[in-house]
Order: C-alpha cells, then sequence, then structure tokens
C-alpha cells in the first residue's frame, strides 16, 4: 500500500471533518471528510471502493469525481479529475450550512430516541384561521421532522440530498418570515 505523504501531494490540503457521502460503481455511503485540496481529499468511514476505483464525493449541492489513489483500514485518499473550490466543502459554507444542521438535528432525534424522550406534537391551524408566528414555527418544526423522518433512511438521502435541502431551506424561510426579518 502506498499513502500519499504531504511531501507527494500537489498542493496543500486543509483540514476539516464534515459528512459527505461518496458514490462508487460498488455503492455509495456516508462518509467523513477529514481534510480537502483543490486535486484531492481524505475521506473515513466504511465500504469504502477500491484503490482505482472511480468515485464521486458529495457534499449537499457539490460533488467532485475523482479516483481511489490510497486506501488503508476506513480510510482512502481521493485524486480529483478536476480541481474544486476548496471553501465551498467548509461546514459554515451555504448552503452546506443548512446542510449540517439537519445531520445536527438527525442526531438529536437518535439521542431522543435512544433516551425515550416523547415524540414532540405539532397541530396545524385550521384552514379558516388566520396564520400566526406560531402555526410558522410549528411548520417549519415539521418540515425539520420530516427531513429527518426521510434522512433515517441512507438510500433515500443517498438520492434526495438536494430535495431534502430543499426542506430544509424551506424551514428556515418559515423561521425567518415568523421572526419579522
Amino acid at each position: 500500500m502506498t499513502v500519499n505523504t504531504k511531501a507527494q501531494r500537489r498542493e496543500e490540503r486543509v483540514d476539516l471533518l464534515v459528512r459527505a457521502s461518496f458514490l462508487a460503481s460498488e455503492g455509495g455511503g456516508a462518509v467523513r471528510l477529514c481534510n480537502i485540496s483543490a486535486l484531492g481529499a481524505l475521506i473515513e468511514g466504511e465500504g469504502l471502493p477500491a484503490v482505482g476505483n472511480a468515485v464521486e464525493l458529495r457534499r449537499g449541492p457539490l460533488s467532485v469525481s475523482g479516483k481511489v489513489v490510497w486506501r488503508a483500514a476506513d480510510q482512502a485518499g481521493i485524486s480529483f479529475d478536476e480541481r474544486t473550490e476548496v471553501t465551498a466543502w467548509f461546514p459554515d459554507a451555504p448552503p452546506q450550512a443548512s446542510v449540517d444542521r439537519a445531520f445536527q438535528r438527525i442526531l438529536e432525534e437518535f439521542s431522543r430516541r435512544e433516551n425515550g424522550k416523547p415524540q414532540p406534537t405539532s397541530l396545524a391551524p385550521m384552514h379558516n384561521s388566520v396564520i400566526t408566528v406560531d402555526d410558522m414555527k410549528r411548520v417549519a418544526h415539521s418540515l425539520d421532522d420530516l427531513a429527518d423522518a426521510l434522512s433515517d433512511d441512507m438510500s433515500v438521502v443517498m438520492q434526495h440530498a438536494e430535495k431534502l435541502q430543499v426542506l430544509d431551506i424551506a424551514a428556515q424561510l418559515l423561521r425567518k418570515l415568523a421572526s419579522g426579518n
């Protein structure tokens, strides 16, 4: 096994630890993006493809194609086919911040379920009633719950990541309307 050292890299990598996903001919899955440069990345996760396999790395609306150049246990080095904008992959880069919040809510939901806390209830307003700030907040919360429930299924996440992000954006817009901004 040949592992690319810092001296062998074409460009300096930026350390970060964010969630991403990969697709390859034999499948895909969730990974942690440990570091990235414009021409490559280090990913960590289970079921990573073998050296030489083509992969597509995804994070929200971002994607970049490349190939696995080294692999060791649960880590792999990816060499990209073309340059990518490194800062777009950062956790606080819009619109990725909303995807990160969705993942955080998923983790919180798992924790809530493991601790046996009851499911929050939300009541919809009557169709002929005036829509209040609380109504908008409840709908936003319901959209979050829907996105979280759909995100429990990794195949749904892999196929519909951008649509799940739209649910998150819609919830954010409702909260913004509710706050009066």
